[in-house]
This record gives C-alpha cells, sequence and structure tokens, in this order.
C-alpha cells in the first residue's frame, strides 16, 4: 500500500509505537538473537506473556531428539527444569505476566502428551484422564489454563478442556481451545466455527466466519476474513479488518498495531496503513510471533546456515 513519509510521522507520534520513515531513512528492524543453551537446535518461540517480559520457546540440545523448554524474562535465558528424564519432550505454550509457563510433555513411555502448569522449576502435570492425551494452549493471570483433550488413539477428534485455578475441571463438546481471558471466557474452533464461550454464565457467542489460524491477545480474537484479517471483541463484536492479511500474530494492548503476514510476508497495520516489515532478519510467520506496547517484534528467524534463531526485533536498533 503507497503512503506518504509525512502521513507516517503523524501516525508515529500519535500512536507512541515506531514505524517506517521515507525510503531515504537508513532506520529498519533490527534483530537482537535471545540467548539459546550450549549446543541448541531449532530453537523457536512459541509465546509471551500479555506485557511481553516473557517469552517460551523450546529447542533441541546436542544428539537428542528431545525437546527442551526455554523461558526468556526481559530478554535473560531462564532454561526450564528437567522434567525428571532427557527423552521426555517439553514443549511450552504460553506464559503469563507472573511467568507461569503452560504446555505439554509427551510421555512416549506411555504412548501419550499430559499438559502442564510450570512456576519457579516445578512441573504440575494437569488432570488427563486415562488412555487420553492434553495439550495445554494458554493461560490467563489468575492461572486457569484451556487446552485440548483427546483419546491418545483418535488425535484429530479433539475438545476442549478448561483447568480451573481452583474448582472442578470443565470439558466441551467438539472444539478446540484457542485462548482464555482473565474473566472465564474461552474462545474456542470447531473445524467450520468459531465462538466465544462465557464459562460463568454458560453462554456461547459466534465469531462469524472464526476459522483457522486464529490469534487471542489483549482480549482481541483475530483470523483471517474475506478481505483481510478481522478482529472481534469478545462480545462478537467486529472491531477492525486488517487489509490483505492472511495469518494473525498479535497486536498491541491499544489496537493501534497489529503485527501479521500477507502470504508469508511479515506486516505491519498500523491504524490501517499496512507495510512490509523492513529486517535484514525476517520473523518466520510460521513460527510464534508477537509486538510489545513499545513497539518490540517477538518471534524467530532463519539463519544465513539454515538455523531457527528466536529474537526481538527494535526499531532502528
Amino acid at each position: 500500500m503507497m503512503k506518504s513519509g509525512a502521513l507516517l510521522g503523524v501516525v508515529l507520534l500519535m500512536s507512541g509505537v515506531a514505524v517506517p520513515q521515507a525510503a531515504a531513512d537508513p532506520c529498519r528492524w533490527i534483530a537482537h538473537d535471545l540467548p539459546l543453551p550450549d549446543g541448541s537446535r531449532y530453537a523457536r518461540t512459541t509465546g509471551s506473556s500479555e506485557n511481553n517480559r516473557y517469552i517460551v520457546g523450546e529447542t533441541e540440545i546436542g544428539p537428542r531428539i528431545a525437546a527442551y523448554g526455554l523461558l526468556w524474562d526481559n530478554g535473560s535465558l531462564v532454561q526450564m527444569a528437567s522434567p525428571g528424564s532427557s527423552v521426555i519432550p517439553v514443549h511450552p505454550t504460553d506464559v503469563n505476566n507472573s511467568g507461569v509457563v503452560v504446555g505439554t510433555q509427551d510421555l512416549w513411555s506411555e504412548g501419550r502428551s499430559v499438559a502442564f502448569r510450570y512456576r519457579d522449576g516445578v512441573y504440575e502435570m494437569l488432570y488427563t484422564p486415562a488412555d487420553h492425551s492434553t495439550a495445554a494452549k494458554g493461560i490467563n493471570e489468575r492461572g486457569d489454563v484451556i487446552g485440548d483433550v483427546w483419546h491418545k488413539d483418535l488425535p484429530n477428534e479433539r475438545q476442549t478442556i478448561v483447568w480451573p485455578i481452583d474448582g472442578p475441571v470443565s470439558g466441551f463438546v467438539g472444539y478446540r481451545a484457542v485462548g482464555i481471558s482473565d474473566d472465564l471466557r474461552s474462545v474456542q474452533l470447531t473445524r467450520s466455527a468459531a465462538a466465544v464461550v462465557d464459562l460463568t454464565v454458560e453462554r456461547v457467542t459466534e465469531l462469524p466466519g472464526g476459522r483457522e489460524p486464529m490469534v487471542f491477545d489483549n482480549d482481541r480474537v483475530l483470523y483471517p476474513g474475506g478481505t483481510g484479517l478481522v478482529e472481534y471483541d469478545l462480545d462478537g463484536r467486529h472491531v477492525a479488518t486488517w487489509e490483505g492479511g492472511t495469518k494473525p500474530l498479535g497486536r498491541t494492548s491499544s489496537g493501534h498495531v497489529v503485527f501479521g503476514s500477507v502470504d508469508g510476508t511479515p506486516s505491519l497495520w498500523q491504524w490501517g496503513i499496512r507495510y512490509a516489515v523492513d529486517s535484514a532478519q525476517q520473523p518466520e510467520p510460521e513460527f510464534y510471533g508477537d509486538i510489545s506496547d513499545e513497539g518490540a517484534l517477538i518471534g524467530t528467524y532463519r539463519s544465513a546456515d539454515g538455523r531457527w534463531q528466536p529474537a526481538r526485533w527494535f526499531w532502528c536498533g
């Protein structure tokens, strides 16, 4: 989309988040690598907290094929504790503003996966029915966790499950989990639709045309629509359409900036103005990405030698 340097300057001043200037401006997005353990391979980001202080990811180390969990606190690496065996893969998927991580362990000896909640080096394995698998997808600030449950022999027939910080576990037929809000509203998908389920009053609000890929971020839901990424609030109201977008990654809490991709090209939208991410190291849309309220991008890029490298991008370095 064509845009003028003067217009972008106005947007920059009003939003407080960096945007590209005219073509002659030497600024661009500069990737700052997140530190990794020695011997890491195939490292990638998988989630972040809403305040973007915490980032989670996973990596493989040395010749082993098990995945290790990674946690970054303000850019400093905190390697997650061993689950008790070097052959149990750990897959973190989300983290809240208190640094509580959720994810999944693959229990190869049992032929299934089990969701966990993790804090300060301790794993809490979440209730999983016998002969079933579970996968945690999201956590809110209370510590409530949402995820999927399925019979271990039928991985494509999933349902949503919620593990509250207190109270009984809840299950929902025919849905896949996306995320959960602080006021206990869950975002869920079927193969052909999406909905917000209010767990406190058992009310269901449909999201028109809801489909994958879908992101729940800062109490908004984003997914591809007919002309771009559509954004809805948890009451089912259409908030915006972000022109041309094909995959959402994240948004600022103000909603002024959305991060996603257009047919595989990492892109940003600021108050309706779209532009490609200008960086020597392009974030890979196939991996988790987000944008902080301060304007930093979070994601993973593929280096010249083929490595996957988690990073944060800052405008003008």
